[in-house]
């Protein structure tokens, strides 16, 4: 199967999206309502657990579900992609695994724990889980889901970021946090190459050939650098926090950049901010201290280096922003549980 198929594939009716089409169209009309209950195959809405209020003791289909269960009975890895059916009723639910959903094409709206999101075609929203939610398409719009596990979705986009972890712990807090509406929206429009990673990843989870798991595995994670790649700045997050997102991902940019001379104190300068509001904000949307931020930035560019050259242990030290190669050596001992040569050496704690 080719692109080309895999497109039309998705744009042509499924057998269940036409008996929820004609549900739909058949609701508002008494007489309609009646002859579409008379005529459905009772059958057919069991084995497919169709979303029909009117025969709702027939069907199974909780408002929780939980990841080992719905996985399992999947069948297949840590990773569900499918078309959201066209016309399907929309109800509230949770679950405790991650869904993003992928607008190929059309306009829908989105609720999430009471908000109202208007998502249109190429927007990609990531919903954490225990979020409640819910999704209505009544047009010709197509949906992707693509349901991830926790443990997936975690190893798998933060090892992304894992060049700029600072980052992956604003993300952390935004996805987990029970303080937002736990739920992030990249703007990527008519860009063909997220389509096509997308259109990929659905026409290999259908065909479940050998090899399947692992090559999903990548492909999310090649999707993923794409979203990064891209679209890291066209990030639409909740509204409780839109007013506050720029500033704080410009001074995790900043820590960044500058993480091997940065104090507290600098930074409060460079922001015109006072210290003690400065580690405030800086634990409320990271999770983690100035100083523990500073740490692990610091490690993780030693343990690259190294890795990846010839430096010495002393002057590593130096490069990431120690005095003392003692003082190093024990930090990076604390983190890695092995020493910098050891850990050179690839040796495991």
């Amino acid at each position: 199967m080719n692109i080309k198929e895999v497109e039309e594939l998705i744009l042509s009716y499924t057998e269940d999206e036409k008996c929820y089409k004609e549900y739909y169209n058949s609701k508002d009309d008494k007489e309609k309502l009646s002859k579409f209950l008379g005529n459905v195959d009772l059958n057919f809405v069991i084995d497919k657990n169709i979303l029909i209020g009117e025969l709702k003791e027939y069907i199974n289909f909780p408002t929780e579900m939980n990841e080992d269960l719905f996985f399992e009975e999947n069948s297949i890895g840590d990773i569900i992609i499918y078309k959201h059916y066209r016309y399907t009723p929309a109800f509230y639910h949770k679950h405790s695994f991650f869904e993003i959903l992928y607008v190929y094409s059309g306009e829908i709206t989105q609720m999430i724990n009471g908000e109202s999101v208007n998502l249109k075609q190429g927007d990609i929203c990531m919903v954490s889980p225990e979020v409640e939610h819910s999704l209505g398409v009544f047009d010709d719009s197509v949906i992707i889901n693509i349901l991830i596990k926790k443990s997936t979705f975690n190893d798998t986009f933060f090892e992304i970021l894992r060049s700029n972890n600072v980052l992956s712990s604003f993300f952390i807090k935004i996805l987990n946090s029970k303080k937002y509406n736990n739920y992030i929206i990249f703007h990527t429009g008519e860009d063909y190459i997220i389509k096509e990673a997308v259109l990929n990843m659905y026409k290999e989870f259908i065909e479940n050939e050998r090899y399947n798991e692992k090559i999903l595995n990548n492909m999310l994670m090649i999707f993923f650098a794409y979203i990064l790649r891209y679209h890291e700045e066209d990030i639409e997050t909740p509204n409780e926090i839109n007013h506050e997102t720029d500033k704080i991902i410009e001074i995790i940019n900043y820590i960044q950049d500058n993480y091997a001379s940065i104090t507290l104190s600098k930074l409060a300068n460079e922001f015109h901010f006072t210290i003690q509001y400065l580690s405030k904000i800086i634990k409320e949307y990271t999770g983690k201290t100035f100083s523990e931020i500073v740490q692990k930035i610091k490690m993780d560019k030693a343990s690259a280096l190294l890795l990846n050259t010839n430096f010495t242990v002393t002057d590593i030290s130096y490069m990431v922003g120690y005095d003392n190669k003692e003082h190093f050596i024990r930090t990076f001992k604390k983190n890695f549980g092995v020493s910098p040569t050891q850990h050179r050496k690839g040796i495991k704690n």
